[in-house]
C-alpha cells in the first residue's frame, strides 16, 4: 500500500522523472566557504558602497547577463547563501550561442560566482528537437522533455516582480506573464523565426487540448528541476497590473498582489483564490514594493501611470488597500526598471534604492512614523546605471547585493551596499 502510495504521488508530480530525486542539483552541495571578500561586506559601514567586481564565470555558460524591467530579477534563497537570477532582457534577444535568454542563473554570495542552471531554449535545435519527441506537449498542453520535465519557454518577457522563493519548500518559483494556462507564446519570443517549423508541430497539438489553470513554476533546488502542476481550479485567477510576487512563510502561501486584484495560491490546498480586496485599489502598472513581516501588509510605490497616488499598502487581514499619506519628500514615481524595495526587519524600515531618473538615490519610508526620510544621494564614485540593477538584499549580511549590467549584457559588475549597520 506504501509502495503504491509511492508511486500514484510520483505520477501526479508533474516535473519529476522516475529517479529524479536520486541525482541531486547542482546547489545540493551548497553554501559554499565564505571567501575573503565577505569580510569586506562585514566591514561595510552605514551609507557605504563596495565594488566587488566581475562575479566568476560558469565554467560551461559563461556569465550572467543584465535584465532590465528586473530591479527584483534576483531571489535571495537564504539557505543556499545565494539568489536566482531570471527573466529576459532585450526583446527577442537570442545570445550568441543560440540560447534565448530565458535562462536561469544562481549567484554564489560566498564565492562570487554564477552557476547556471538552465541555459535558456537552444533555437538552433528546437524544431528537430520537437520533431524527434524531446520537447513535446503532455495530456495538457504543458511542454515537456523527454524526461517529462516541463520547459519554462519564454514565460516571462521581463521579471517584473514576479519572482519569489518557497523557503519551506526550498523551491524558486515564478508566474508566468501569459497567465496560468498552457499557452505556445510567440510575443517577443527570441529565435521565433528559426523555431517556426517547431511551433508550429506544437500549436498544432494545441488545438484538441482544454485550457487548463496550474500552479505557479518551480524549480526545485533539491532536484535540480522545473516543476508545474495542475491547479484544482476550473477558472483562471489574474491580479493584473504586473502583480508583485510573494511567498509568505507564516502563511505557507503565495501572494501575487496586482492593481486588479489579489490572487493567493494555496500549495497544500493546491488552489488559486481572488481576495477580492476592499478600498481603492493602486491605479497604473509595474510599480514597486516590498512586503512589511511586522504589520501583515504589501507597499506599492507610484508606478507607471499611477496620476500619483503615492505609497499605498495592502492589509492581509483587512483585506484592503489603504492610501498612506507619509510625511517628508516621497521618491518619484518609478517602475521596475528604476527602483528596488525592502523592508528591513532589522530596522523597520522600507529601504528603496531609485537607481533612475531625476533623483537618483536611497530613500527610507518609516512605517511608524508614516514618513520618507531625506534622500540620500548616490556618491559620485558609486554605480553608474542606465536602468535598476538587479538586487536582491541579503538580511545576514545586512547588505544589498546589486548586479550592474548592460542590458542582456554580460558585462555586469557586483556592488554591495549597507544602508545602516
Amino acid at each position: 500500500m506504501i509502495r503504491y502510495a509511492t508511486v500514484l504521488i510520483a505520477w501526479l508530480t508533474v516535473g519529476l522523472s522516475v529517479g529524479a530525486q536520486d541525482k541531486p542539483g547542482p546547489l545540493a552541495k551548497l553554501p559554499s566557504n565564505p571567501g575573503p571578500h565577505v569580510d569586506q561586506i562585514k566591514a561595510l559601514g552605514d551609507n557605504a558602497w563596495l565594488k566587488l567586481g566581475v562575479p566568476a564565470a560558469d565554467p560551461k555558460w559563461g556569465k550572467a547577463r543584465g535584465s532590465s524591467w528586473g530591479a527584483k530579477a534576483l531571489i535571495l534563497a537564504p539557505d543556499k547563501r545565494g539568489a536566482f537570477l531570471f527573466g529576459e532582457g532585450v526583446h527577442g534577444y537570442v545570445k550568441s550561442d543560440g540560447h534565448s535568454m530565458d535562462d536561469l542563473w544562481f549567484y554564489d554570495i560566498n564565492t562570487h560566482a554564477w552557476t547556471c542552471l538552465y541555459p535558456g531554449m537552444n533555437t538552433k535545435t528546437f524544431t528537430q528537437r520537437v520533431k524527434d519527441k524531446e520537447l513535446l506537449l503532455d495530456d495538457h498542453g504543458q511542454l515537456i522533455d523527454s524526461d517529462q520535465q516541463p520547459i519554462p519557454l519564454h514565460t516571462l518577457v521581463h521579471a517584473w516582480g514576479y519572482l519569489t522563493y518557497d523557503s519551506d519548500r526550498k523551491k524558486f518559483a515564478f508566474l508566468s506573464w501569459n497567465g496560468t494556462g498552457n499557452q505556445i507564446p510567440r510575443y517577443y519570443l527570441g529565435g521565433e523565426k528559426l523555431m517556426d517549423e517547431g511551433l508550429k508541430l506544437l500549436e498544432g497539438q494545441l488545438n484538441d487540448k482544454k485550457k487548463r489553470v496550474y500552479s505557479p513554476w518551480y524549480y526545485n533546488v533539491a532536484s535540480g528541476k522545473f516543476e508545474r502542476s495542475l491547479a484544482d481550479n476550473s477558472t483562471d485567477i489574474n491580479a493584473g497590473g504586473f502583480p508583485q510576487f510573494h511567498y509568505l512563510p507564516s502563511k505557507k502561501q503565495f501572494f501575487a498582489v496586482g492593481s486588479d486584484t489579489v490572487a493567493i495560491f494555496d500549495p497544500a490546498k493546491n488552489q488559486w483564490s481572488d481576495a477580492q480586496p476592499k478600498g481603492s485599489s493602486p491605479k497604473g502598472y509595474d510599480a514597486c514594493g516590498c512586503y512589511d513581516s511586522k504589520r501583515g501588509r504589501f507597499y506599492r510605490n507610484d508606478g507607471d501611470d499611477s496620476q500619483g497616488q503615492g505609497l499605498m499598502a495592502y492589509d492581509i487581514e483587512r483585506n484592503s488597500w489603504s492610501q498612506l499619506n507619509p510625511a517628508g519628500t516621497a521618491p518619484p514615481p518609478a517602475n521596475t526598471n528604476a527602483a528596488f524595495y525592502e523592508y528591513d526587519t532589522r530596522l523597520d524600515l522600507v529601504v528603496a534604492i531609485h537607481f533612475k531618473g531625476q533623483t537618483p538615490g536611497v530613500f527610507v519610508y518609516n512605517p511608524t512614523t508614516n514618513a520618507w526620510a531625506d534622500p540620500i544621494p548616490f556618491p559620485p564614485d558609486g554605480p553608474k546605471l542606465h536602468f535598476a540593477a538587479n538586487t536582491f538584499y541579503d538580511r545576514e549580511l545586512n547588505a544589498y547585493f546589486c548586479h550592474v549590467a548592460g542590458d542582456s549584457q554580460d558585462d555586469g559588475v557586483m556592488w554591495v551596499y549597507r544602508y545602516q549597520k
